[in-house]
């Protein structure tokens, strides 16, 4: 049994008292299929409880815990929650981090999740592991939010322009949506705790997991949690999203600066049509290819050229509430590697990367860097096509 293999690897009294008080019941539960089952039902519910939140790009409320949801995950495994409170003092009355000691005992039924993990892990059961790491993480989350959310997160449009200035070295971006980022940020933590597992299950290797799973959210969320009260102090917020039928920018004549961009490009720009410093620059930056981001602009047709101009316009300008004047400054510049994710998402259920990716059958990232080499174009004709402007 896979109860027997956590107790060879015990290897003092704090251990074994690990085992006997908390490890061995569990895992005996989980042998009974019953069990499995219901604690799987118990995530289910969890998520769906958070189903709304956890399908926003970025952290926008509290989690909401179901009726008993705690009592019933505690009790499927044969203890009240105070039971397990008490339990878990008295295995960790050794534990010298009261950090990670309070982290446990403020929500007790991470224990009984990260055992969960591994037992799945061990036994190669797919549904209950990616249970055990969804309610693991939740559960962490939460204590997380809390901590660095201490009023909720009640500025939407300042978290929304917050997100936008994050660039793709966040998990968050990465993942494209809060339960996804949950369920990655856990199965790094695990990966990196997995082999000390293998070689000694220990009251220290479980805390290890613990403290990982619970730095990695809190290096993000402080992070994320500063920029937003930052960004609520300086106004910085979002505007209301587009509908799909809407234009795009009718104010500020930008329409008329885009038709000059175009009619450039049309008309063989010599920074557009040769494959120099502007393609080679990006290409770099970026990590892609020279020559296939080269390809792709010249295989991209003008309209969509257009469409991409008039968002860049669309959530620099209206969006986030600057000017033509600001194309020339460090507001402009500093924005340009965040453009593909911000006008991605600028209008909903409307997105422009993987169309254009799967239209083209070219990878995302060629798609992204180009976004980002057109603001930079935009940036270094916006004198010449304003002069046009003027003289019209």
């Amino acid at each position: 049994m896979i109860n027997n293999v956590f107790m060879e690897l015990a290897t003092d009294e704090a251990d074994k008292l690990l085992h006997e008080k908390l490890v061995d019941p569990i895992m005996e539960m989980l042998e009974k299929p019953s069990c499995r089952k219901k604690y799987i039902e118990y995530g289910s519910e969890f998520l769906d409880a958070n189903a709304d939140m956890l399908s926003k790009e970025y952290p926008t409320v509290k989690v909401v815990f179901p009726r008993r949801y705690v009592d019933r995950v505690s009790e499927l495994f044969g203890w009240t929650i105070d039971e397990l409170k008490q339990t878990l003092k008295e295995v960790l009355a050794s534990v010298k981090d009261k950090t990670t000691y309070q982290t446990f005992l403020a929500s007790p039924t991470n224990f009984i999740h990260a055992i969960v993990l591994y037992y799945s892990d061990a036994t190669l059961h797919r549904p209950l592991r990616d249970s055990a790491r969804q309610q693991f993480g939740l559960t962490v989350y939460n204590i997380v939010f809390n901590r660095q959310f201490k009023t909720g997160i009640n500025n939407i449009p300042a978290m929304a322009y917050t997100y936008t200035t994050l660039d793709n070295s966040w998990g968050l971006v990465r993942s494209e949506n809060v339960v996804n980022w949950i369920g990655q940020t856990i199965d790094g933590a695990y990966a990196h705790n997995r082999t000390k597992f293998s070689l000694e299950f220990s009251l220290p290797k479980l805390l290890d997991l613990v403290k990982d799973v619970r730095n990695r959210f809190q290096q993000n969320m402080r992070v994320l949690s500063q920029r937003y009260y930052q960004n609520i102090d300086e106004k910085n917020e979002m505007g209301e999203d587009l509908k799909g039928d809407e234009d795009y920018v009718t104010t500020n004549n930008t329409v008329i600066i885009r038709q000059n961009l175009i009619r450039l490009i049309k008309t063989g720009d010599v920074d557009y049509t040769t494959k120099g410093t502007l393609y080679t620059s990006m290409a770099k930056y970026k990590n892609v290819k020279t020559d296939d981001l080269y390809q792709f602009a010249q295989k991209i047709n003008h309209n969509e050229i257009s469409k991409i101009m008039d968002l860049i316009f669309y959530v620099f300008i209206v969006k986030e509430n600057h000017t033509l004047d600001d194309i020339n400054s460090a507001k402009y510049i500093g924005r340009i590697t965040n453009f593909p994710t911000a006008i991605d998402r600028a209008i909903p259920e409307k997105p422009i990367i993987v169309p254009l990716s799967n239209k083209y059958k070219t990878d995302s990232s060629i798609v992204k860097a180009y976004i980002c080499m057109i603001a930079v174009f935009i940036l270094k004709k916006i004198g010449r096509v304003r002069s046009l402007l003027r003289k019209v």
